[in-house]
């Protein structure tokens, strides 16, 4: 049996540098924000409010560690991820660090404010939403059209109060975001029942639906963009 040169300090060397790459809040926000879907540099850089040059700095060290990948469309570069396992690895490092780190756990708390205290009941997992039950989607509109739970409607979290008479008062709702580190379904949720309405958040999102592999995403073109309309 012959043996590489490579020695086993290397190879947890090497294996750290992939970890390195994560290590940076920048570029956990961008992994969030391409488990959502695919896009280019300029819209990742709004999405996160970076400047594009830094933006780009962070996507080539992830791209670097094999963890994103690139397709061309004309003069423009598109990012993704490179696969789901990408997400998982991202979901157990988060659940960790919740679970061990006080520091981060109180800066949650904080983060979610009342939205934590007032949160309802929330639905453990999509499978468990009754039939009768309006989910809707709180992503930006281009994320939904990415992929979106079969049946969710989209109204995207900034025009909630502008479209908040779209949702029926007559049945459940349930609202779902990015993932547990996204306070927005909370915070629409509390929007919706101060109206009213029998609204939860989902306890999970897209980064936990991928990241357990029962992502039943819907592609663009099915599901609604209105809340009084269904698939």
């Amino acid at each position: 049996m012959t043996t590489g040169t490579t020695d086993r300090t290397e190879v947890f060397d090497t294996f750290a540098g992939v970890l390195k790459a994560l290590a940076n809040g920048r570029r956990l926000e961008l992994i969030e924000v391409l488990a959502q879907g695919e896009h280019t540099v300029d819209t990742l850089a709004t999405m996160t409010d970076s400047a594009v040059t830094t933006t780009s700095n962070h996507l080539q060290a992830l791209k670097r560690a094999g963890l994103v990948a690139t397709r061309r469309e004309g003069t423009s570069i598109h990012y993704r991820l490179a696969g789901d396992d990408v997400v998982a690895l991202f979901v157990a490092a988060k659940q960790v660090a919740v679970r061990r780190s006080p520091a981060l756990a109180t800066a949650l708390t904080d983060y979610l404010g009342d939205t934590a205290e007032d949160a309802g009941e929330d639905a453990a997992s999509s499978a468990e939403l009754g039939a009768d039950t309006l989910v809707i989607d709180v992503r930006p509109a281009e994320e939904y059209a990415a992929g979106h739970l079969p049946g969710a409607v989209s109204i995207p979290f900034p025009e909630y109060a502008d479209r908040i008479d779209e949702v029926p008062a007559d049945r459940p709702v349930a609202l779902y975001c990015r993932g547990e580190l996204c306070r927005r379904a909370r915070e629409a949720a509390s929007l919706l029942r101060s109206n009213g309405v029998d609204a939860r958040a989902m306890e999970s999102g897209v980064v936990e639906w991928r990241a357990a592999g029962n992502w039943p995403v819907s592609p663009s073109g099915h599901g609604a963009t209105g809340a009084t309309s269904t698939d």
